[in-house]
């Protein structure tokens, strides 16, 4: 039977895809990466919940002999999302499945599928969910992993329990991973340490998490003595542990446990204390919502408008898309913030030009209400952190608070001069080693001509930010044949930065282009596990092939801004050996620029015939076009967006003078040349289109009217007074 209620908030407000940036901070004053770090924890489940009445969890250290669940009867674990912002703990329908939830078991014949349904909400909407029966929710930090690669499994002696717990199951097309919510979390200390970063291998995936423990409440900040103070709201929801509400209606004596109305919830939510002040105004304090399932950080519309960015009427300095309970958003507007503070005893945090969105999101402790901002974690990225919700209940003890500690990670700056120098030799950085997963890696120009660093073998970083020289020279990381370089963090190519593939792979959170380019054939992998990461080129340029013909290959979404450019070379008909492919293992949003080019892939010049075919562009689903395409003359292109591919075919030969390529000479090519003129085209192109104005192709012939007198001496008037301003300035 479906229940319908209110929505219960459950917030989140993980990055998507990003374009349209208009403003490009210096990678060497941004102190706040884009995106944060995504607290990853092992789970399991296990047969254990309560038969008597009982509809509050009981927390555990190990299994023990408890039975844990799975597919026939296989032990089953999996990762998920730690995610304070979240009000219940939730299952994919693939975990679901995975952990065996609808087979019949001892006491639960139809297995863990309840019949009850909640609607949820959050950053990008609502949706509605089945509510589970209870079980035992077993939690732990991936460090304590005792296998992975095609399979994870977990030390249970590691693991902290919370059985008879009821969660929510995601529908299957919710973009949403595993979720860890509040209801466990509040339970529990939890210490996130970045200084233990683990980085490995799942079913084909990269996952990247700080290493995370649990305490009991009230242990405090251990040798982290900086604390921020946390507000607990509505207070009374933390003083008693969450609990689920069972099924009022069809409430069954026997089996009291069955079909609950609510999963296992926190109705609530965690605050801290931030002033964020810009362009000379200042909030003054405010409760900001801490969610560690946000990797960014949120302002409302409201103090967006008292920092100085009106939503409605501003263009944004940035825009991004997000991926919430109730799906996609897109273009949430962004700008940076000049300053933000996080409140702390023992010294607070002040960040500069942070990174902000602009977006209403419903108030947890308040619902009918929007929260003043969010907390994200990149705020907090480089830092070890306990979160502690211990409640005040008078009885003495720490109260609760956000303990945050200085940075973890040292900084290493590229010093060779030479032309080219290896990435793993101590003598081309300044710390005099090689950088690993706690070394922000800065790869700037140093002196000369070009530069490049060569990667060879395995390579870390925890997080790289690159730039050329000042006088135009290019700094490339060149990543050869079967070399690999993985970060902890996210990559950003900064103007004249490089990054060159030779059948190497980048493996990042994310890859953000600012004026770089990324160029070669080889592998782009982003994300962290299940969540998808993105390679967004905010302004610069993607190659694949560079000097000839080749695939490039991204796993993540993909964002191509408006001051973006895609180059793709055509030498044959032969995808990825005699022609350039892009293929996305995820979405793709197109805005900017595309160029095709004719080019030599051992055969000489190419030289295209009718009906040849070119899928250049793959994607799983895509969102816009691009902006302007610059295609090889002497051809009419058929230009096809499918649901899946762009596609170039060659439907004929191009006209004198058919300077947009729609197979006739007409005002609009008179349109194209008076907007190129004196960049792309000159006045004797104007001479070409005058003469041969009204020719068509065989497949227009029939559909264009011929031009009259009137019409061409009209455009010739208009062409010498264009001549005319031109030869004035």
């Amino acid at each position: 039977m479906f229940v319908s209620r209110p929505a219960h908030p459950i917030v989140r407000t993980l990055p998507l895809v990003a374009c349209g940036w208009m403003l490009c901070c210096s990678f060497l004053t941004a102190q706040v990466p884009i995106d944060g770090y995504l607290p990853m924890v092992g789970i399991a489940l296990t047969n254990e919940y309560d038969d008597n009445f009982n509809f509050f969890p009981t927390a555990k250290i190990g299994t023990g002999s408890a039975t844990l669940l799975g597919a026939g009867g296989t032990p089953r674990y999996d990762i998920a999302l730690l995610d304070t912002g979240a009000g219940f703990s939730l299952l994919t329908s693939q975990a679901f499945d995975d952990f065996g939830l609808g087979d019949p078991s001892p006491g639960e014949p139809d297995g863990y599928q309840g019949t009850e349904f909640v609607t949820i909400g959050g950053a990008t909407g609502q949706l509605d969910a089945p509510i589970n029966d209870p079980f035992g929710l077993y939690v732990g930090g991936l460090q304590n992993r005792t296998g992975q690669g095609a399979a994870l499994t977990m030390n249970n002696a590691a693991l902290r329990g919370q059985t008879n717990t009821a969660t929510i199951k995601f529908p299957p097309e919710s973009p949403l991973p595993n979720v860890v919510g509040l209801p466990f979390a509040s339970q529990y200390a939890t210490r996130i340490r970045n200084d233990l970063p683990q980085v490995f291998e799942l079913n084909g995936k990269t996952i990247r998490t700080p290493s995370i423990d649990f305490q009991p409440l009230g242990s405090g900040g251990g040798t982290i003595t900086r604390k921020a103070p946390l507000s607990l709201n509505p207070g009374a929801t933390f003083v008693q542990p969450p609990a689920y509400l069972p099924n009022i209606v069809n409430f069954d004596l026997d089996n009291p446990q069955e079909d609950p109305s609510t999963p296992t919830l926190s109705s609530g939510g965690l605050f801290l204390n931030v002033n964020a002040s810009n362009s000379g105004t200042s909030l003054g304090q405010k409760q900001f919502f801490f969610d560690t399932g946000a990797s960014v950080t949120v302002v409302s519309q409201l103090n967006a408008l008292l920092l100085g960015f009106d939503v409605t009427i501003d263009e944004p300095e940035f825009s991004i898309s997000i991926v919430g309970s109730g799906g996609l958003a897109e273009n949430v507007p962004g700008f940076f913030v000049d300053q933000i503070t996080l409140v702390a005893l023992g010294g607070s945090i002040t960040a500069t030009n942070v990174p902000v969105i602009v977006l209403d999101v419903t108030d947890p402790s308040d619902p009918g209400n929007i929260v003043e901002g969010i907390v994200g974690t990149n705020l907090l990225a480089r830092r070890n952190v306990v979160i502690d919700p211990n409640p005040s209940t008078g009885g003495g003890g720490a109260s609760p608070g956000v303990y945050i500690s200085d940075p973890v990670t040292t900084n290493f700056t590229w010093v060779s001069a030479s032309s080219a120098a290896p990435w793993s030799a101590g003598g081309s950085w300044n710390a005099a080693a090689t950088p690993n997963y706690l070394s922000v890696t800065r790869v700037e120009h140093v002196a000369g001509g070009d530069q490049r660093a060569v990667v060879t073998g395995q390579q870390q970083a925890s997080e790289i930010f690159a730039k050329g020289g000042t006088a135009g020279q290019r700094m490339t990381i060149a990543i050869g044949a079967g070399a690999k370089l993985t970060t902890f963090s996210g990559t950003t190519l900064e103007t004249g930065a490089v990054i060159e593939l030779t059948n190497g792979v980048l493996d990042t959170q994310y890859l953000d282009i600012r004026g770089g380019r990324l160029e070669g054939t080889g592998l782009v992998r982003t994300g962290s596990g299940p969540i998808d990461g993105q390679v967004e080129v905010i302004a610069g340029i993607i190659a694949p092939g560079a000097a000839g013909a080749g695939v490039l290959t991204l796993e993540g979404r993909y964002a191509h801004g408006e001051n973006a450019l895609l180059e793709i070379g055509l030498g044959g008909v032969t995808a990825g050996t005699e022609y350039d492919q892009l293929l996305i293992d995820g979405s793709a949003v197109l805005r900017g620029d595309l160029a095709v080019s004719l080019i030599n892939a051992g055969a000489g010049l190419f030289a295209p015939s009718i009906g040849d075919r070119f899928e250049i562009l793959t994607y799983e689903q895509r969102g816009g076009v691009f902006s302007s395409l610059t295609l090889p003359t002497g051809y009419l292109w058929d230009v096809q967006y499918t649901p899946t591919a762009l596609v170039l075919e060659v439907s004929g030969l191009a006209i004198p003078g058919d300077f947009n390529a729609d197979g006739q000479v007409d005002i609009a090519d008179y349109t194209t040349w008076r907007d190129g003129l004196g960049s792309v085209y000159s006045q004797a192109d104007y001479q070409i289109w005058k003469n041969n104005f009204g020719m068509m192709s065989p497949a227009n012939a029939n559909s264009v009217p011929e031009p009259s007198l009137a019409i061409l001496l009209l455009i010739g008037i208009a062409s010498l007074t264009a001549m005319g301003s031109r030869q004035r300035c």
